[in-house]
């Protein structure tokens, strides 16, 4: 059968933070790769990063990627038989019902299947859009390609584990799909039938990449653990399955030979979660001698490190570390779902060994969960302070569907997004704008703040965190732990760019910091103010 994948441009509504970028869309890839080991004719079009220059502007939004005219055109040449979407993010749903629409119009009879987290979490609303015809739930090989062989036999498709399908006007949710536990044997990810060059294009406006030829790569699915804002779960559910070693370094020697990779993001939700095989994978990488710089950027749990390994991970190229510590505040960190025996001071002590061997080190840190109120914020932004950590992000949680702070904010009275997330053909427009309101307003009520006094607490953060870390990146002792290279120099240099950007940034503060004065801790945020020069 002709499969045509697609990942749709997006749309960006006024005032959100979120910014698409040029981004390897692996699921699709790993799906073009699966039922291409099975003989199926299979199409890629990443809709946003072939079009990420090509932004077209409305009342209220913007859509960033190929404009409808050229994805129209695609089809009608590829003439598939099934054209699948992912529909990874709630913030883009829309575009995906969007696109589906588009298919419907060139051929009814096309089966337009959707997958990804959004999808995965509620199903049955997915499916009130007309134009879409299945939906696969969680991990998608399999169970794509099973739905693929019964759309060729002519066979009832409506029982396949791991779907929901419409079929007339029922819908028919099925039990999930056993999670894969033997991941080598998949395929690599179809990597042929992406635009390459648009992401490594990208990669080199980032200031904190060592290599800007860099690919990330996943190593392993899903994370036993269950915090209360993460919605992976939806997809993966509870379980951790891996790849061997030998398999995650054998890609990594393909990419680098293939595509001259010279640096390597671990994309992996729990990338660490076995401190044997994560040790395996540093010592394959040192046992064939790769040249390779690489780095963990969507975090990793500190729990799941030592000492030893750190050494095992610096000595096979990791430069950069990003560390998921989240909160400062002991009753929060319960709120995320934390066990008692993830020590903050366990935390505080790896991120020191990481400075001292000469790691870069990143920690992320959440602000506005239901009930924190000021001393958790104040704590979280202490920690961040204190914990020697190089650089810290804060970002303000906006809990979605699927997770459990969602249920929490929605069991208080303080968000509900059910009537945000109609996605049939007349609720549309309508949707555009309760949604965008929504996403614009930058973190949601809790128990004790306004989005606003949440917005005013982020910067608060970002301000405290800058003054105090400016002097670091001025110290000679701090930077030359750092450097090993010519390279090492050279990023090092960006990074001290970045750091003076970040504080002149501070000036444009001042307008701010009255309105925060008298609405956020008063007392303690003049003594910030005044020692920070805020």
């Amino acid at each position: 059968m002709r499969i045509l994948l697609i990942k749709p441009s997006c749309t960006v509504y006024t005032g959100d933070p979120t910014q698409p970028s040029a981004t390897l869309p692996f699921g699709i890839a790993y799906l073009a790769s699966y039922l291409l080991s099975k003989g199926e004719d299979v199409m890629v079009i990443d809709a946003l990063s072939e079009g990420i220059k090509n932004i077209e502007q409305y009342e209220n939004r913007i859509r960033v990627g190929l404009p409808d005219k050229e994805i129209e055109r695609r089809i009608r040449d590829f003439k598939p038989d099934i054209v699948a979407i992912t529909s990874m993010f709630t913030a883009f749903y829309l575009d995906t019902h969007n696109l589906a629409e588009i298919v419907k119009k060139i051929n009814p009879e096309i089966k337009v299947i959707l997958g990804g987290a959004h999808v995965s979490i509620s199903p049955e609303l997915s499916l009130k859009d007309p134009n879409i015809d299945i939906v696969v739930k969680g991990e998608g090989e399999i169970t794509l390609w099973e739905i693929v062989k019964a759309l060729k036999d002519g066979r009832d498709y409506s029982n396949i584990p791991g779907s929901a399908a419409r079929i007339d006007s029922r819908i028919k949710n099925n039990p999930a799909r056993p999670s894969i536990k033997d991941l080598d044997i998949l395929p690599f990810p179809a990597y042929h039938l992406l635009p390459m060059e648009k992401y490594f294009e990208t990669a080199k406006g980032s200031p904190y990449l060592m290599d800007f030829r860099m690919c990330g790569i996943i190593s392993s699915r899903g994370c036993p653990g269950d915090c209360s804002y993460c919605s992976i779960h939806a997809v993966w559910g509870n379980r951790w399955n891996r790849r061997t070693a030998e398999n995650v370094v054998d890609e990594m020697e393909f990419l680098m030979k293939t595509y001259n990779i010279k640096e390597f993001s671990f994309l992996d939700d729990s990338v660490a979660c076995s401190k044997e095989r994560m040790g395996k994978i540093c010592d394959e990488i040192i046992r064939r001698d790769l040249k390779i710089h690489w780095s963990t950027p969507n975090g990793v749990s500190h729990w799941t490190l030592d000492e030893a390994l750190l050494d095992r991970m610096k000595a096979s190229g990791c430069y950069r570390l990003t560390f998921g510590i989240e909160s400062g505040n002991l009753k929060t960190r319960e709120f995320i779902g934390w066990k008692k025996n993830f020590k903050l001071e366990q935390g505080k002590r790896i991120i020191d060994y990481a400075n001292k061997i000469g790691l870069w080190t990143i920690s992320t840190f959440i602000i506005g969960f239901p009930y924190e109120d000021e001393k958790s914020i104040n704590d979280t932004i202490d920690f961040a302070v204190n914990s020697n950590t190089d650089f810290a992000a804060f970002f303000l949680l906006m809990p979605f569907p699927g997770t459990k702070a969602y249920s929490t904010f929605k069991k208080e009275g303080l968000l509900d997004f059910d009537d945000l997330l109609d996605p049939s053909v007349e609720a549309r427009e309508s949707q555009y704008e309760k949604l965008g309101a929504t996403l614009a307003q930058k973190g949601c009520q809790t128990k004790h703040f306004t989005p606003e006094e949440l917005q005013n607490f982020l910067s608060k953060a970002y301000a405290i965190f800058l003054s105090a870390r400016f002097k670091r990146f001025l110290n000679p002792l701090h930077i030359l732990r750092k450097i090993n290279s010519l390279k090492g120099l050279k990023y090092v240099l960006r990074l001290v760019l970045v750091g003076i950007k970040l504080k002149l940034s501070q000036l444009k503060y001042k307008e701010f910091s009255a309105h925060m004065i008298n609405r956020v801790n008063k007392d303690n945020l003049k003594d910030s103010i005044s020692a920070s020069k805020y």
